[in-house]
């Protein structure tokens, strides 16, 4: 299949999080686990920046020359990184997931119904309870809004972040977020 000609925007993105004790979305199929919980933001500004994981390549010079050909050679893996802003809608929820209930309970203070419904994807397995960090999986969604089939994704297993809320006309949550999955374990399609 050739690629599409259909360049995408931000009016043709949805963003979702979820959880479950060994990871909320399948990495072969990026289909939601049965038995996860899930959150799909809206009122979103379409803001969203995306680093995904990835290797760091090393640079071997010879007394401060680049050889020829360049001696490089892979080195560590690196952190992925999502940033985004959003508009605020309500901070807590006792029967609803809420994106403030979500930061808080990432920030090591359960809360709402993220607190007491939603588990951490880094247990060991679903109802283990047993992960130290509370991290979450994330997945972005682009479907061409002219053709259905037209539909890509990215999703992540293991994401811990932190937001801001900045008080404006309209009041906003900036959100930063880590990715720890490795490399091959990043579910693109």
């Amino acid at each position: 299949m050739a690629e599409s000609t259909i360049v995408k925007t931000r009016i043709d993105g949805t963003l979702q999080f979820a959880a479950l004790g060994g990871g909320a979305y399948n990495t072969s199929t990026g289909a939601l686990n049965g038995g996860a919980e899930s959150y799909t933001l809206a009122f979103e500004a379409g803001d969203l920046s995306l680093n995904l994981p990835s290797r760091a390549v090393s640079h071997y010079k010879d007394r401060g020359r680049t050889t020829n050909p360049p001696s490089i050679r892979y080195g560590e893996d690196q952190d992925g990184s999502i940033t985004f802003s959003c508009h605020l809608r309500d901070l807590s929820d006792a029967s609803a997931a809420t994106l403030s209930d979500i930061i808080s309970t990432m920030a090591g203070n359960a809360r709402g119904y993220v607190g007491s419904n939603w588990e951490s994807t880094r247990a060991s397995s679903s109802g283990a309870g047993d992960a130290e960090v509370f991290s979450i999986a994330f997945k972005l969604v682009i479907t061409n809004a002219g053709d259905g089939t037209d539909t890509h994704a990215i999703a992540c297993n293991y994401v811990v972040g932190q937001a801001t809320l900045t008080e404006g006309d309209p009041s906003s949550f900036s959100f930063s977020g880590v990715i720890y999955d490795r490399v091959d374990q990043v579910y693109i399609a």
